[in-house]
C-alpha cells in the first residue's frame, strides 16, 4: 500500500555548490561534448538539477528525499519515473543553491496483472543560497512496481 502519509512533507533542505568537474563529467557522460561545460561560469546541462545534491551537497550530503528503507521489500522493484525542471534562471558553476523537497503527490495503480504502481511526486525548489532568489525546480516521481501476490498452482 502506497504511503499516502508522506503527501505534504517536507522530507528537508539542503545546501550545494554546484561545481565545474561534476557538470563537464555529467555532460561528458550525456554524451554532450561542448566545451561550454568545462568553463569556470559554465552553464549545467539541462538535467543536471537531478544530481545537484549527490554532487556538491554541503553538510547533510545525498538527496534529501522520500524514505526509501521504508519503500523496499520483496516483490518490490524501484523505478525512477518521470522528471521535469522549471527553470526562473539558468544554475551555474559556482553557484551555491538551498533547495526544499516536499512529496507533492502519493497515488497507486492497480494492474491488470494484480500487482500495482505506487507512485510518489517529490518537488525540490533549488533558491540561490544568499539572494534567496528562485532558481529551478525539479520534479520527480518515483514508482514502485509491487509484483501481484503469489498464488497456489
Amino acid at each position: 500500500m502506497a504511503l499516502t502519509e508522506l503527501k505534504g512533507q517536507t522530507t528537508g533542505t539542503q545546501k550545494v555548490a554546484i561545481e565545474r568537474g561534476p557538470v563537464r563529467v555529467f555532460a561528458e557522460a550525456l554524451g554532450d561534448p561542448d566545451d561550454a561545460y568545462g568553463t569556470d561560469d559554465a552553464p549545467v546541462p539541462p538535467t543536471f538539477p537531478f544530481v545537484m545534491s549527490y554532487w556538491g551537497s554541503l553538510g547533510t550530503g545525498g538527496a534529501a528525499g522520500l524514505p526509501i528503507e521504508r519503500l523496499r521489500g520483496e516483490g518490490r522493484a524501484i523505478l525512477h519515473g518521470e522528471q521535469a525542471f522549471e527553470y526562473r534562471r539558468w544554475p551555474r558553476v559556482g553557484d551555491v543553491l538551498e533547495g526544499t523537497t516536499v512529496v507533492t503527490d502519493v497515488y497507486e495503480k492497480e494492474r491488470s496483472n494484480g500487482g500495482k504502481l505506487e507512485f510518489y511526486v517529490t518537488e525540490t525548489d533549488w533558491q540561490d543560497a544568499t539572494t534567496h532568489e528562485p532558481v529551478v525546480k525539479a520534479i520527480f516521481t518515483l514508482v514502485i512496481n509491487v509484483r501481484p501476490p503469489k498464488t497456489d498452482s
